[in-house]
């Protein structure tokens, strides 16, 4: 291992002992109540159990506050915010500009909106009446939820006030190398970064019109710093960011979907959190199978209640967890009416009486409480007792993770949505599309987490896909019984085989997530279009990502080279967002 890398690793760790439970430095417990958990909380894993005695299914589900657009100073892509500037130290993305060869004359550059993001430290309530310190988007969590039309753009300006390098990436974004949140395309401590986000879709063909089946729905975002992807999510970095076109619009208007965001169009991310005595987040920086916890939150509270009317409410699930896997389903057996997977609405709505979500997967979801009891639970039915991956479902032994109160009559006029119903069209890609087949292979070796037996390189290019090309790719799991969610930057893949049968209808269309259960092997069909690299794919198993199981592709035109040859982090510094003078540095250790 060479030098660089064990000194970030080591300042990683050092950064960790306030959430290690073992030099923890301020103590922000405000609850004295300390004794053995409620049975509800029975955790079967060997870490120290979260110590705090509480009445779950007590605090009112929060619903993420949506963000305002604000006048940015100066101008994006303005002489005053470019790269290297006091202002905006990292830039935006050269496509911002007209001249760009991506930027095509159909973007709609007149209905721009900017917004403002800084990253902060803060404290959150995971339980009731005890204070944990972590990090997030605007002090929130989750971060505020950005709302966008299609081909809409958008800047957020994104100031980092912490002391580690982040890098935020919109997951299941169509966006430019600069703003895609590559992991060493970094936001420094005390700097800002201008994301440049077009809001445009992938075209029918180059030149042609837009592909309105790519458009999305459901997109999140989070940091990417390299090395320190798990425990900024640990510390709160994630948000929901939706997505709207007319086909979608018009699902709204004519009664098919649910309109209002907050009230019958609700975000749900999940995630798993464990305190130590002193309200910090445990944290084991030598464990690298995954992290879990013995707190079920769902947008930052442990075992949240949620008042709903007798009527149909769209739920958008959203797996925030490290390395839990959640297999839902309700306490009175009322199906699932699946209409989303990933970020994009399905063909047509399918029913389901359970479903899994892993890290990194959405899923839309329409729950019915007409005929609901007045009290009902969501539950997780997945036993888990390591972060490598879920050991079994018990349906018979599912736990409630959410309660929902059920008031009042049926609600008139509810939204029509049902089993079969088409919601958004799919293209196909075809086999005669497919320029090339590539395999990789996903493994633990000598301790770490490896790709083709390789770790990760920012350095290296693993694949120059075509730019405008298709490509088939074969991921292989050979790590046994570990789960391996990998999710592939830039735009939609489509699944031909899920373990060598066809997918099931909920992944058959479009996914930007694939799941490598214990030894599973998925095939898929994937375009690389609009957008030059660098970009990546790696595990969402955080703990093994920043393990170093990621991979590196840049799609280019016929005859364009990638600059990453493996000698020398030789990112474009527009590209990159970090200035010549500091790549050139060679007592810089963050891209080598």
């Amino acid at each position: 291992m060479n030098q660089d890398y064990t000194t970030r690793r080591s300042f990683l760790a050092r950064r960790l002992l306030p959430l290690a439970g073992v030099a923890s430095l301020v103590p922000f417990v405000k609850a004295s109540a300390k004794s053995a958990r409620p049975e509800l909380l029975t955790d079967p894993t060997n870490m120290p159990a979260t110590p705090f005695r509480f009445t779950p299914f007590t605090v009112p589900l929060l619903k993420p506050p949506v963000i305002q657009p604000t006048a940015l100073t100066p101008a994006p892509g303005s002489a005053e915010a470019s790269l290297g500037s006091a202002a905006v130290y990292h830039g935006i993305a050269p496509e911002f500009s007209k001249s760009h060869p991506a930027h095509r004359p159909d973007w709609n550059d007149a209905a721009l909106k900017t917004y403002k993001v800084d990253i902060l430290h803060t404290t959150c309530r995971i339980l009731p009446n005890v204070e944990t310190p972590c990090e997030g988007y605007n002090a929130v969590w989750p971060g505020p939820t950005f709302i966008s039309n299609f081909n809409e753009p958008c800047v957020v300006r994104v100031t980092n006030h912490v002391d580690t390098e982040m890098s935020v990436h919109l997951h299941g974004g169509h966006t430019p190398a600069h703003s895609d949140g590559h992991p060493n395309f970094y936001v420094h401590p005390t700097k800002t970064r201008d994301y440049y986000y077009p809001n445009i879709i992938p075209r029918e063909h180059p030149g042609g019109a837009f592909d309105m089946s790519e458009a999305p729905s459901t997109m999140w975002y989070h940091d990417h710093g390299n090395d320190f992807t798990a425990i900024n999510a640990a510390s709160c970095h994630a948000g929901f960011h939706l997505f709207t076109d007319d086909l979608e619009k018009k699902l709204i208007a004519d009664n098919v979907l649910p309109p209002t965001y907050g009230v019958t169009d609700v975000p749900l991310a999940f995630s798993d959190r464990r305190l130590n005595a002193d309200g910090t987040q445990f944290w084991d920086p030598l464990n690298h199978d995954g992290y879990l916890g013995d707190l079920i939150c769902v947008n930052g509270n442990a075992f949240p209640v949620m008042k709903v009317q007798r009527r149909k409410y769209r739920f958008r699930f959203l797996g925030a967890a490290l390395a839990r896997v959640f297999h839902f389903k309700m306490s009175n057996n009322t199906p699932f009416l699946m209409i989303g997977n990933d970020s994009w609405l399905l063909p047509q709505a399918v029913g389901a009486t359970s479903f899994t979500l892993t890290p990194a997967k959405r899923a839309d979801v329409i729950i019915d409480f007409r005929n609901a009891p007045n009290e009902v639970f969501l539950q997780n039915a997945f036993i888990q007792t390591n972060g490598r991956g879920p050991d079994k479902i018990d349906l018979g032994n599912a736990k409630p993770v959410m309660k929902f109160i059920v008031e009042g009559a049926p609600v008139a006029n509810d939204i029509t949505v049902k089993v079969g119903t088409r919601l958004r069209p799919n293209v196909p890609i075809l086999a005669s599309e497919i320029q090339r087949t590539r395999t990789f292979v996903f493994e633990r070796r000598n301790g770490v987490w490896q790709v083709n037996n390789q770790l990760w390189d920012p350095r290296r290019a693993d694949a120059q896909p075509l730019l405008n090309g298709a490509e088939r790719w074969i991921l292989i799991n050979k790590s046994g019984g570990w789960w391996h969610p990998i999710h592939i930057h830039l735009e939609a893949h489509q699944i031909q085989s899920y373990n060598g049968r066809r997918p099931p209808a909920l992944i058959a269309s479009k996914s930007d997530t694939a799941v490598l259960e214990g030894n599973g092997v998925v095939d898929l069909f994937m375009k690389f279009r609009t957008f030059t690299g660098p970009m990546v794919f790696h595990c969402h198993n955080l703990n093994h990502e920043d393990m170093r199981m990621m991979k590196q592709f840049d799609p280019r035109p016929p005859g364009s080279p990638s600059p990453l040859t493996g000698a020398s982090f030789s990112v474009p510094p527009e590209i990159c967002g970090i200035p010549a003078e500091e790549l050139a540095d060679p007592n810089n250790h963050l891209f080598l």
